[in-house]
C-alpha cells in the first residue's frame, strides 16, 4: 500500500511539474524587453516607415541634380510614303533616321549651385529624420515607464482592496456586535468601493497605452507580454549644461545648420534669368529615297548658340531683388529657430534641476506618509483614532507615492529630451 501510494504521489508530482512547465513557457513565449521593443521600433523606422523611402527620394535627388551636365540625345525615325498624280503617277517611299544632341554648356552656374543647394537639403532631411526617430523611441520609452508606473499603482489599488475587504469584515462583525457604528461602516465599504473603481480605472488605462505602444511598434503587443523589471540608464554625467556650439552637432542642430547652407544656393540660382547661356546643339538625319532622282541623302548640322537677356523692362531685376528680399527673412528666421533651440535646451535644464530637487523632498513627504499610515493602522487598533483617520492617512500615502512615480516619469521625460538636443541620445539606445 505504501508503495502504491509513493506511485501515486510521484505522479501527481510529475503532472503538477509538468503544469508548472507549461504555465512558464506560455508566460514567457513572448516576453520583450525594453531594449528588444527599441531594437524592433528601429528596425521597423529603417525598413518599413516613411524614413526610408525619403532615404531613396533624397537619393534619386542627388543623381537628378547631376543630369543637367550630361547631353540629351534623341531620336526619331519617319516613314513617309507620297503619290503624285498628272498625266502619270509616281509614288515615293521613304524612311528617315534623326539624332540630334542638346548639351548647355553654360547657364549661369545654376547647375553648380542647384547641386549644393540639394546635397545640404538632403543632409537636412537626413538629420531631422534621425531627430524624428529619436522622438520616437523617447516615446517608447516613456511609454515603458508609464506602463511600469501604472502596474505599480495597480499592486498598490490590489493591496488597498485586500486591506479594506479585511477591514470590512471585522467592521461588519463589530457592528453586529454593537461595538461600531453604521458610519464608520459604510467609510470602510465606501473606502473598498473607491479602491475598486480605481483599480478598473488604472486596468483600462494599462490597456489603452498598450494599443498605443502596439500601433507605435505597428505590431500587436498584449498587456502580460512586456518585462517591466528593466531599466534604461541616464548617467548623470551625460546631463550637463552645454554651450550653443556643442548642440549643434545634435541631429536637429545638423538640420539646423544644414538648412541654412541651403539659402545662398538657392538664391543665385535666381540669377538664371540675369545671366547669358551657352548651348551647342547637333542635328543629323539619313534618308533612304529623298526624290524619283536623288536616291539616297543625309545631312548633319552642329551650332553654338549664345543667348544673352538685354531688357525686359526691369522685371527680370526686380524678381532678383525679391529673391534677395526671401533670403534675407530665411536668414532672420532661422536666426529664430537655433535661438529658440537653444533656449528650449536651456528651460529643459532648469526644469530637470527643478524636478530633481523635488523628487527629494517628495521622498521624504512619502517616507513620512507611510510612518503617518503604519501609525494609524496602530492607532485604530487602539481606539484611539475613527476610520476617517485611518482612510486619510491611506489617501494621503497613495496620493504622494502617485506624485513621486509622476515626478519621476517627467525626469525622465526631461533627461531624454536633453539627451536629444546635445546629441548623446545615441549613448543610452544603442
Amino acid at each position: 500500500m505504501e508503495l502504491k501510494k509513493f506511485g501515486e504521489d510521484m505522479a501527481k508530482s510529475k503532472i503538477v511539474i509538468f503544469f508548472s512547465f507549461l504555465f512558464f513557457t506560455f508566460n514567457t513565449v513572448n516576453s520583450y524587453e525594453i531594449e528588444e521593443l527599441i531594437n524592433i521600433l528601429k528596425t521597423k523606422n529603417q525598413n518599413e516607415s516613411v524614413f526610408f523611402y525619403d532615404q531613396k527620394i533624397n537619393e534619386l535627388d542627388i543623381k537628378n541634380s547631376y543630369s543637367s551636365f550630361y547631353p540629351t540625345i534623341s531620336y526619331s525615325n519617319k516613314t513617309s510614303d507620297t503619290t503624285t498624280k498628272t498625266t502619270s503617277s509616281s509614288s515615293i517611299s521613304s524612311n528617315t533616321h534623326s539624332l540630334s544632341l542638346d548639351l548647355n554648356l553654360y547657364n549661369g552656374g545654376y547647375r553648380d549651385q542647384n547641386i549644393v543647394e540639394i546635397e545640404n537639403k538632403n543632409k537636412a532631411n537626413m538629420a531631422l529624420n534621425t531627430y524624428k526617430k529619436s522622438l520616437l523611441i523617447k516615446e517608447l520609452i516613456l511609454g515603458y515607464y508609464n506602463l511600469k508606473s501604472l502596474h505599480n499603482l495597480k499592486a498598490t489599488s490590489k493591496n488597498n482592496i485586500n486591506f479594506y475587504s479585511n477591514k470590512l469584515k471585522e467592521a461588519e462583525i463589530l457592528f453586529e456586535a454593537g461595538r461600531l457604528s453604521k458610519i464608520d461602516l459604510l467609510n470602510f465599504k465606501s473606502a473598498k468601493m473607491n479602491s475598486e473603481n480605481n483599480l478598473f480605472d488604472i486596468n483600462n488605462e494599462i490597456e489603452n497605452l498598450t494599443l498605443e505602444l502596439s500601433d507605435l511598434l505597428d505590431m500587436e503587443i498584449k498587456v502580460n507580454e512586456i518585462k517591466l523589471d528593466y531599466d534604461v540608464d541616464i548617467p548623470s554625467s551625460l546631463i550637463q549644461m552645454r554651450t550653443l556650439s556643442h548642440l549643434m552637432s545634435s541631429s536637429y542642430g545638423q538640420y539646423l545648420t544644414f538648412m541654412e547652407k541651403t539659402y545662398l544656393p538657392e538664391l543665385e540660382k535666381n540669377k538664371i534669368d540675369l545671366m547669358p547661356s551657352v548651348d551647342l546643339d547637333y542635328d543629323y538625319s539619313n534618308t533612304d529615297k529623298f526624290s524619283s532622282t536623288i536616291g539616297k541623302r543625309s545631312s548633319s548640322s552642329i551650332s553654338l548658340t549664345l543667348t544673352v537677356p538685354l531688357f525686359n523692362g526691369f522685371k527680370k531685376e526686380n524678381n532678383f531683388d525679391i529673391s534677395k528680399y526671401e533670403y534675407e527673412k530665411k536668414l532672420l528666421d532661422h536666426k529664430d529657430m537655433v535661438q529658440k533651440f537653444y533656449t528650449d535646451y536651456k528651460i529643459s535644464f532648469n526644469n530637470y534641476q527643478n524636478i530633481t530637487k523635488k523628487i527629494i523632498s517628495q521622498r521624504v513627504i512619502v517616507e513620512s506618509n507611510q510612518l503617518k499610515y503604519e501609525g494609524s493602522k496602530i492607532l485604530y487598533e487602539a481606539n484611539r483614532v475613527d476610520v476617517n483617520d485611518l482612510i486619510d492617512s491611506q489617501a494621503s500615502l497613495d496620493q504622494s507615492i502617485n506624485t513621486m512615480n509622476q515626478l519621476e516619469i517627467d525626469l525622465k521625460n526631461i533627461s531624454l529630451s536633453i539627451l536629444i538636443y546635445n546629441g548623446n541620445f545615441s549613448s543610452i539606445v544603442n
